[in-house]
């Protein structure tokens, strides 16, 4: 098979003014960004850093009304948050409003699942992700449908969605930092999502765990299969300004690795030795977490492959992700402004994107 060039997409968390919202997504399909404008849930939490949280399902319609052509999607919302036949109507509105270009992201929500009282041994990640899966894809089918599951419980009836011109296979993607959690999106999903600070090494162990639950179930994983990742991204023609932006917002990231994420793969496979994390490590004992910015240097961010940086930094950085197999980064755009934002979104589509090679899946 020949070498597919990547595709290339934008994601914001649903915390942004809606006006800029649409700003944003009018740029990247203006900005010829084939892998579409994404949304991720934003939850209350986010107060804590001046954000206001807004429906993701809202964030995303209102982009949809602002794009014709490019993919739409989640990445991610959490199955904790809403039953399953719920999650299903929103996907099938989002579907049909775009004309059939909507791409549903599954995935925990640690942060989100912080306000809810559930038995986390019960409702596993897998289990819960499996069985809302099961209920999504039977609902969006239009066929009739019984589930009755361990978690979830349904009993629908059929519609006619193909003769309505509406789509009955809505693509649903799978948002994973663990092994479990990537081996299943091998096993059932269209689609494998990575988190922020993915770096080239952890791509490449993603890769392999998806691949195996490809083999689990006796299939063979396609070289083109979505494999994205959420990249924090700023660039400029003034470097400095662009790495200064994102600084923050990985320091940010790196104590919510610390604090929610039992696996330390996503960290050790930056390839910075353990002791790096031992400032971050101080700063949760102490109380100082939001203020950890200042720990945080160039280094570190190309060890995250933090897309910051000139427009040559920025592509030297991107295709370090492509070589190993990412053939979705989704820019996490985090300027300092919204027309900071804009301006990364267009030298991304002017000055990066054109220059990257293809590179085939390992």
């Amino acid at each position: 098979m020949s070498p597919k060039k990547p595709n290339i997409g934008v994601i914001f968390k649903s915390y942004e003014p809606m006006s800029a919202i649409q700003n944003y997504a009018r740029q990247t399909e203006d900005s010829g960004l084939s892998g579409g404008f994404w949304i991720a849930e934003a939850y209350h939490w986010f107060r804590k850093y001046g954000h206001e949280a807004r429906g993701c399902f809202a964030t995303l319609a209102a982009a949809t009304l602002s794009t014709q052509k490019i993919p739409i999607g989640l990445g991610i919302t959490s199955p904790y948050m809403r039953h399953p036949t719920t999650q299903a109507a929103e996907a099938v509105a989002l579907d049909d409003l775009s004309g059939g270009r909507f791409i549903m992201g599954l995935g925990a929500g640690k942060v989100g699942t912080e306000y809810l009282a559930l038995d986390m041994k019960k409702y596993t990640p897998v289990r819960t992700h499996r069985e809302s899966i099961a209920i999504i894809r039977g609902v969006t089918s239009g066929e009739a449908f019984t589930y009755d599951g361990e978690l979830f419980h349904c009993d629908l009836p059929a519609v006619d969605r193909k003769g309505r011109g509406l789509r009955t296979d809505i693509p649903l993607y799978i948002g994973a930092t663990g092994p479990l959690m990537q081996k299943l999106a091998g096993k059932i999903a269209d689609g494998l999502l990575l988190p922020g600070l993915t770096s080239p090494g952890f791509t490449q162990y993603a890769r392999e765990n998806c691949r195996a639950g490809f083999e689990a179930e006796d299939r063979e994983m396609p070289n083109d299969y979505p494999i994205g990742g959420v990249i924090l991204a700023a660039c400029s023609h003034d470097g400095t300004k662009a790495k200064d932006a994102t600084r923050s917002y990985t320091g940010t990231y790196v104590i919510n690795k610390l604090r929610n994420i039992k696996n330390a793969i996503i960290l050790s496979s930056s390839g910075l030795p353990d002791e790096t994390w031992q400032p971050f490590r101080q700063a949760l004992a102490d109380g100082t977490e939001d203020h950890v910015t200042h720990l945080v240097n160039d280094e570190m961010m190309r060890a995250f492959t933090v897309i910051s940086g000139t427009p040559d930094e920025c592509l030297e950085l991107l295709q370090q992700l492509v070589d190993v197999g990412m053939n979705l980064p989704l820019m996490e755009v985090v300027g300092a402004s919204e027309a900071d934002n804009l301006e990364t979104i267009r030298l991304l589509g002017e000055e990066v994107v054109p220059k990257l090679q293809p590179v085939a899946a390992p």
